[in-house]
């Protein structure tokens, strides 16, 4: 009896904790898409950055820009804890000659390290490819889906050989695209997880709940993270959107997003789920 009591103590203690930490939902990454953004409204974005307790940015690679903005940025990013992966990909990189803009990138990428001070270097690198934008999608979506497959998997072998890190941006749906091919037979989407170091689901949804609701669409992505011990990310879209009135939390206010990503994160609380908010220019004309 003594036992059971103490037992039942113990739980009563920790259940404000486990509360807790459902209830604590913060936004952990954002996309940068205008890194010329950088050179006039560094600060702002930087704070913006900490208020909304981000520790993640994916930041457009744009090898016309000074490698002393990025040096800069990322530098002070760094030292309030938020990490900087580069950012880059394109449907037509999901062609034939896709690779092209592939090797350029990570041989960027690899210069820029190199040329860089640890304080100052991505610490990972993230694609976002979107094939299903191209004609070819529906044309040959075979062909379509092993070109992206190919760029995908040379991609995360790239990331390797410079010891970073490698996720992706994928749809909600990609668990409806099934393959087989050299890559063996399985959706797109499990396959994906597999292999890279993590996945930001674009749930693109203001609303949590439902059939057509977050907490629905993710519901087989997460279990595929899952499943393979990896990091998940959720993101929702705040930029003004022509798809339809469910999509996007344009005009909606930032106060009601956070209590739908609060209904997301109680559905989901384990510690490996993660959300994003697309993309920073039109999160911060949030009111």
């Amino acid at each position: 009896m003594k036992k059971s009591i103490i037992l039942l103590l113990c739980i009563w203690m920790m259940m404000p904790a486990m509360c807790s930490k459902a209830a604590e939902m913060t936004t952990d990454a954002t996309w940068i898409w205008n890194p010329w953004s950088l050179r006039t409204e560094e600060t702002k974005i930087l704070n913006f950055l900490v208020k909304n307790n981000v520790d993640q940015v994916y930041l457009q690679v744009d090898s016309d820009l000074s490698n002393s903005v990025y040096q800069q940025f990322i530098a002070k990013a760094t030292a309030k804890n938020i990490e900087i992966y580069a950012l880059d990909g394109a449907p037509d990189w999901a062609t034939q000659k896709g690779k092209t803009k592939q090797t350029a990138f990570f041989q960027w990428v690899k210069a820029y390290q190199s040329k860089s001070s640890a304080n100052q270097q991505f610490q990972g690198i993230h694609l976002d490819v979107e094939p299903y934008i191209l004609s070819n999608w529906d044309a040959d979506r075979s062909s379509t889906v092993l070109y992206y497959q190919e760029i995908i998997r040379n991609s995360a072998n790239q990331s390797a050989k410079l010891n970073l890190p490698f996720t992706i941006d994928m749809p909600f749906w990609f668990d409806s695209i099934n393959f087989q091919n050299k890559f063996g037979k399985s959706n797109l989407a499990k396959w994906a997880i597999n292999l890279t170091d993590g996945v930001t689901v674009m749930a693109y949804r203001n609303m949590a709940a439902g059939e057509n609701g977050i907490n629905t669409l993710v519901k087989t992505e997460w279990q595929y993270a899952q499943n393979a011990n990896k990091p998940i990310t959720i993101a929702v879209e705040t930029g003004q959107s022509d798809e339809g009135i469910h999509i996007s939390f344009y005009q909606k206010s930032s106060a009601y997003m956070k209590a739908e990503l609060a209904k997301v994160n109680k559905a989901y609380p384990e510690n490996n789920v993660k959300f994003a908010v697309h993309y920073i220019d039109s999160w911060m004309k949030m009111k």
